[in-house]
């Protein structure tokens, strides 16, 4: 057997495990040709090729197994999901980010709108979305989720990617690229839209483009900042924590843990063929 078939091979029985060395030895690489060619001191759009990483291990990982690269990047075309879907998602990311305002202003305090300028927000979502950030879902959603959710539950799924999302971030948190905040509150912020995120990838089937608007919704700087009288615990925690954290148990909740959607149903797994796939339990991940 050549070396590319044994490898194959093992990626064909350990997906999950050679999702996450590819991203770990893509993410190592490009973070070390960054610092080699920028130094500590990293421009913003060296975050580009980094957020590739899901996407590239998702990828190579689908190849490897020997299914098709096509039937995964498929997810991409179901965009009709239902408006109702699109207007959920982004409406939570915008109220989670506004929430700190909103309590504010519900208070009587006055606030600064907008923070920046329109073009500065169509810009943001356009390299969130087409460069960056949203592409990240891919790899997220597109193919650790519904692989995970076979043998777990979709909360845990989500949970898992949501720490894994987050423990990605670090060499970035540690470059000072993406105004991150407190370690602690970014884990918690992440995990609990994994959850957010999964919610509707489940109920789309696997609507992708969804969930990656409702991503570049998230990395939308804020619409507005409370000048004055902003209630004392968003100095211990972020409004967006809380919000996010009471979506996250709400959605819990009203669907229920083990898949995130009422009528108990999972989309497939996209790419892999149908004799390929395993029963709940079987996974050798």
């Amino acid at each position: 057997m050549s070396s590319v078939a044994s490898v194959r091979q093992r990626a064909s029985h350990s997906p999950i495990g050679t999702f996450l060395t590819v991203l770990i030895l893509y993410s190592g690489f490009v973070a070390a040709a960054l610092y080699a060619v920028y130094g500590s001191d990293l421009p913003w759009f060296s975050a580009v090729p980094y957020a590739w990483a899901p996407m590239v291990s998702a990828g190579v990982t689908v190849w490897l197994c020997g299914e098709s690269l096509r039937d995964w990047l498929g997810q991409l075309r179901n965009i009709r999901a239902g408006l109702r879907w699109y207007v959920a998602g982004i409406g939570i990311m915008m109220v989670g980010t506004e929430f700190e305002s909103i309590v504010a202003v519900l208070l009587g305090a006055d606030m600064t709108v907008p923070v920046t300028s329109l073009g500065n927000y169509a810009f943001a979502f356009g390299v969130t979305l087409f460069l960056a950030g949203a592409l990240e879902e891919l790899g997220w959603r597109g193919f650790l989720q519904p692989r995970l959710q076979q043998r777990f539950s979709a909360v845990s799924a989500g949970i898992f990617i949501g720490v894994v999302w987050g423990l990605w971030h670090v060499p970035m948190i540690l470059a000072g690229v993406g105004g991150f905040t407190v370690f602690w509150e970014y884990m918690i912020n992440v995990v609990t839209q994994s959850i957010v995120l999964g919610w509707l990838y489940n109920n789309t089937k696997g609507a992708l483009p969804v969930v990656m608007i409702t991503h570049a919704s998230h990395n939308m700087p804020p619409i507005s900042i409370p000048t004055e009288g902003a209630p004392a615990v968003f100095d211990l925690v972020s409004g967006d924590v809380v919000f996010y954290l009471c979506c996250a148990l709400l959605i819990i909740l009203y669907a229920g843990s083990k898949t995130l959607t009422r009528d108990g149903t999972l989309p497939d797994i996209p790419g892999q063929l149908t004799e390929n796939i395993p029963q709940r339990g079987n996974h050798s991940d």
